[in-house]
């Protein structure tokens, strides 16, 4: 039988899998360099020698340095070690590799976060929502609108967030309006000082669990806005609609439909709009109450003393700059038992408030320049909202 024939490939010469490689090579001259050789060894066909030769990963030990030792770490510990970093240096850990990315972005990394007083981008804050944050301060800082068209703007569906801070932020009612229209697990909202519609009113209705609101000196709440809100927020206990500039109809909206459970509520500012006959519809209406901020209504007279005698809880009680009460009546004050506390700044004269101050002998009177009722923050403390980190 002829041999078989050798075109195209090299003769395979003493090799055998009993051969040891390591004995054999000092006795074995070192090759001839032959370009020849090289090019037949270069394009000849591979079909026995594959399954003849074992090619083996080099299993030789990486030299210092070169080792990743957070490849013997489990995700769990690795989440543990990233929980201890600022979110923007893990913000640079997330451009690590393809595990940092994943487990950075884990949504106990980022329950709380602060980015108050900054510029942020649209698609800044688009990403800031979708990784699950729960506790959002956006104090004073500037949303910058993407495009000229709302249309175009689109946010993570059902966000998580539920304690937002908006206060005083710099955003567009359009950036606004798609941002709440996402948001329906909201328990406390504060958008002080922030433009408004009648669509944000209705997408803060939307808010079922909502229980603070914060409206300070917001502008567009109309009536239709106000009893949609009143209506829908039945668990709301703290609510602040000072100096929003509220029209009758709307104050009208707001005391009929305002939920029973109310606990702290500021109406300040209703210089025209907030007369007798609408607080004894509230305190009627609203047995809770505890604290109460009337300052700036001017229409007020001294039948709301009278009114506010038949409240069953009130602790707190505003009337400053109430012009039209005279202050013999506030000594009628002696019949609200649960009374603590009575602010009349910008009233009285200091021998009027000596003179109330020795005849309400148990109420504190003048104690509290600034009303906290619904407000994210009181005083100096600007790392938390309504007592919650938002600083790790």
């Amino acid at each position: 039988m002829d041999p078989p024939s050798n075109k195209g490939r090299l003769p395979l010469t003493n090799v055998s899998n009993n051969v040891n490689q390591r004995q054999c090579k000092s006795n074995v001259p070192p090759p001839h360099h032959d370009p020849l050789l090289e090019e037949q060894l270069k394009y000849a066909p591979h079909g026995s020698e594959e399954a003849f030769f074992m090619y083996r990963k080099n299993q030789r030990k990486a030299t210092y340095g070169e080792e990743d030792f957070f490849s013997f770490l489990s995700d769990e510990v690795l989440l543990h070690i990233l929980k201890w970093l600022p979110k923007k240096t893990l913000l640079s850990c997330g451009q690590v590799n393809r595990r940092f990315n994943r487990v950075s972005k884990d949504e106990t990394l980022w329950y709380r976060l602060d980015l108050s007083n900054r510029t942020l981008q649209f698609d800044g804050l688009v990403e800031v929502l979708s990784r699950g944050v729960i506790v959002l301060r956006l104090a004073q800082t500037s949303i910058v609108n993407p495009t000229p068209d709302s249309n175009y703007l689109e946010f993570p569906a059902c966000i998580k967030v539920q304690y937002l801070d908006l206060s005083m932020c710099t955003v567009s009612v359009a950036v606004l309006g798609a941002l709440l229209a996402n948001c329906r697990a909201l328990v406390k909202l504060s958008l002080e000082n922030v433009p408004l519609d009648g669509r944000i009113c209705a997408e803060i209705a939307e808010n079922r669990k909502l229980e603070a609101l914060n409206l300070t000196m917001c502008s567009g709440i109309d009536a239709t806005g106000m009893r949609l809100m009143a209506k829908a927020l039945t668990r709301l206990h703290s609510l602040n609609v000072s100096w929003t500039s509220l029209s009758a109809e709307a104050v009208q909206e707001l005391v009929r439909n305002l939920t029973p459970q109310i606990v702290h509520l500021n109406l300040s500012g209703c210089r025209s709009t907030l007369t007798d006959e609408k607080v004894a519809v509230l305190i009627k209406r609203c047995t809770k109450l505890v604290a109460l901020d009337l300052s700036d209504c001017t229409p007020l007279t001294e039948v709301v003393i009278k009114t506010l005698c038949k409240a069953r809880k009130i602790e707190y009680l505003s009337l400053s700059r109430c012009y039209n009460i005279p202050v013999t009546a506030y000594l009628n004050l002696t019949e609200l038992k649960t009374l603590r506390f009575l602010d009349l700044f910008g009233l009285v004269s200091d021998q009027a408030i000596a003179t109330l101050k020795n005849s309400l002998v148990d109420i504190g009177i003048n104690k509290y320049y600034h009303s906290s009722v619904a407000r994210p923050t009181v005083g100096t403390k600007r790392t938390s909202i309504w007592g919650l980190r938002t600083r790790d």
